[in-house]
């Protein structure tokens, strides 16, 4: 009885089924040439000079559009991996896509967007790390972890913050059902690379301590960019709305480019997407 009513509720919050998914996330934003690379600017410093020059990896790419726009950002080549096909962004001169792993190794191994919705996180990080050369870096970006406003990533759908906290996870995926007909039951089970794997930060932060990578810098972006919310426990679950790092495949190496961050965590603003 309850979920049924949990499910009326929110169907009841919920846009038009006939209407067009609600605007924003860092899909739609990846999906345009013009904006492809806002995400990774925002959240990761110097992120051109990372790139300028390199041979990149842009792994879960996606439609494609940010591996393009890092060859125009100055990239010597770009590969874009992604297990799901839907590359709608074309090849070019050192731009190519594969559904394959590759298995040369990149100066620069990308993640933006995608860490949320790995089904086995540790065997992706440590792909990556077996993808760097030994002086080049990964650099990872992701949003909405599990606990914040957005965690459930359906928003496309509704406006109502914390779905997952607030509904049971039946109660949201007979709703979402409305909108995508993939089958899902679960929240890991969404199509097409959709699917969350309900990662918290200190599932994130488990997962860093066992890469057997040097973080060379990292950063909590705060929601709204509410002050010092991200150092609090507990709180920092809820109101997290990005998190960034870059690392070091192995602890020796070049100086790093960055300087660390030593207020990592304190969050100036919530990067848009």
């Amino acid at each position: 009885m309850l979920t049924e009513l949990q499910y009326r509720l929110l169907l009841n919050l919920s846009r038009d089924p006939a209407a067009g998914d609600y605007a924003g996330g860092t899909l739609k934003v990846n999906a345009s040439p013009d904006s492809a690379l806002d995400f990774l600017r925002k959240t990761i410093p110097d992120f051109d000079r990372m790139i300028e020059n390199r041979k990149v990896l842009d792994y879960g790419c996606g439609y494609g559009w940010q591996a393009c726009a890092m060859k125009r950002a100055g990239a010597a080549s770009v590969t874009g991996y992604d297990p799901f096909p839907k590359f709608t962004a074309p090849e070019g001169a050192g731009v190519r896509f594969t559904t394959l792993l590759p298995t040369e190794q990149y100066d620069v191994v990308v993640s933006c967007s995608s860490f949320e919705h790995f089904a086995d996180p540790l065997k992706e990080i440590a792909a990556m790390k077996l993808l760097t050369n030994a002086s080049g870096r990964v650099a990872i970006s992701w949003a909405e972890p599990w606990f914040s406003h957005s965690g459930s990533h359906m928003n496309f759908f509704t406006r109502v913050p914390w779905v997952n906290i607030l509904f049971s996870e039946e109660a949201v995926m007979r709703v979402r059902a409305h909108y995508r007909d993939d089958g899902a039951h679960r929240y890991e089970d969404g199509g097409l690379g959709g699917a969350v794997n309900r990662m918290t930060l200190r599932k994130w932060e488990r997962l860093l301590a066992s890469s057997g990578m040097t973080v060379e810098w990292s950063r909590y972006y705060a929601t709204k960019g509410l002050p010092a919310v991200t150092r609090i426990p507990g709180i920092r679950e809820l109101l997290t709305s990005s998190v960034a790092v870059v690392l070091r495949p192995s602890a020796s190496g070049p100086e790093p480019l960055w300087k660390r961050d030593r207020r990592d965590g304190s969050g100036s603003r919530e990067p848009a997407r």
